[in-house]
């Protein structure tokens, strides 16, 4: 009986670290937040014919995968002296649903309180059809409004979706558009105001991924 009750409790085990749960977690678990990690060599940069640069992150580590999640991004090049806008095409192959994929801006160090941070604004979307705006200062991110549903974003594992980030001069706002519909706006008027900065991408591995049976595998597509 006794070894029947083990086998039992590694069925139910597998079952957990296999299934493609849609959990999603709560706005108020801040203590539960990981803080983000720069890194440029998880992201393999390809330049193609058409002009496009294809950004793959592709990951099954363990060592990546921890109870509180990692959250990974990058950025490239010279600082955007005024951000106007930006597109980029993005599509998730393998992971967790729940876990957030997409786009920095914005990205820079800023004096805050006295001290050196890095600041940057992010918009991320999943493959639950949801979609977030925030910004993260010093490793911290504040949401502008929680996860939130849009009809206009891809599902199936792997399709593409295009989203677009463009500075709306009349009203001072950020827009985000998805697929060619414009779904949000957000207005940057905490300390300090992010009008430019760097570009770069950004990838969260949630406790609930599958590592290192399936992993991570996210692509990036962008005229730059």
């Amino acid at each position: 009986m006794r070894i029947l009750k083990g086998l039992f409790l590694i069925l139910i085990i597998h079952f957990l670290f296999s299934c493609n749960f849609t959990f999603m977690p709560d706005r108020d678990g801040n203590d539960d937040t990981p803080s983000l990690t720069w890194s440029d060599d998880m992201f393999e940069k390809e330049e193609q014919d058409d002009g496009i640069t294809k950004t793959v992150f592709k990951i099954n580590d363990p060592a990546y995968w921890t109870a509180k999640g990692t959250t990974i991004w990058t950025v490239w090049g010279e600082n955007v002296q005024t951000f106007t806008e930006r597109t980029v095409s993005m599509a998730k192959a393998y992971g967790y649903v729940s876990g957030g994929y997409g786009m920095v801006f914005c990205q820079g160090e800023y004096e805050v309180e006295g001290r050196s941070v890095h600041a940057m604004l992010v918009v991320m979307i999943n493959n639950l059809g949801q979609y977030i705006m925030g910004k993260a200062i010093g490793g911290v991110f504040t949401d502008y409004g929680w996860w939130k549903n849009t009809s206009h974003l891809n599902q199936t594992p792997g399709s593409l979706n295009e989203v677009t980030v463009f500075f709306d001069e009349t009203s001072h706002e950020y827009c985000l558009n998805i697929n060619g519909y414009e779904v949000d706006r957000f207005t940057d008027n905490s300390i300090p105001a992010l009008r430019s900065g760097k570009n770069g991408y950004i990838i969260v591995i949630t406790p609930y991924d599958n590592f290192p049976s399936v992993g991570i595998d996210v692509c990036f597509l962008e005229e730059k």
